[in-house]
């Protein structure tokens, strides 16, 4: 089966670590985000272009699962595919995998809504959902939902 999954890399940066030392729990969404916009842009449709449009994804849910630190310099993968598109929404499932040892330390789902500008929610444009289309799909790490017992 041909993989629906995104890869993203990256390395924590010093400022996205708290007094702990580790990541602060709500600075996972910013590695997520990015995650994310690296997949528009890898899909060839990028959130400027939907912006340009006077398009915009709001998040209108958010639910992150914390297994394990993540700490400054860490190495990372964050893995993205998107479960479902709809005609106004698109869910997006992330991964975030520190590389060293390749243990999942984090996992996301995002579901997102496209609005104007101004707030009104639209359909999402046809040739954004046929990039995104790539990327949707079941892979062998299943989500959304509970994790499962490994």
């Amino acid at each position: 089966m041909a993989s629906h999954l995104h890869l993203y890399t990256c390395r924590v940066p010093l400022y996205e670590v708290d007094i702990g030392q580790a990541v602060y729990h709500g600075n996972y969404y910013h590695f997520f985000e990015q995650a994310r916009e690296a997949l528009l842009r890898d899909a060839g449709f990028s959130y400027a272009r939907l912006m340009e449009q006077r398009l915009h994804l709001a998040v209108v849910e958010a639910l992150c699962r914390y297994r394990q630190p993540v700490r400054y310099d860490d190495d990372l993968e964050i893995l993205t595919r998107i479960p479902w598109i709809k005609s106004r929404s698109v869910q997006f499932h992330q991964q975030l995998i520190l590389a060293a040892t390749g243990k999942l330390a984090t996992e996301a789902t995002i579901t997102t809504v496209c609005i104007t500008f101004e707030g009104k929610p639209v359909p999402l444009p046809e040739e954004f959902r046929a990039a995104l289309a790539q990327w949707q799909g079941r892979d062998s790490y299943g989500g959304p939902g509970p994790p499962s017992k490994k």
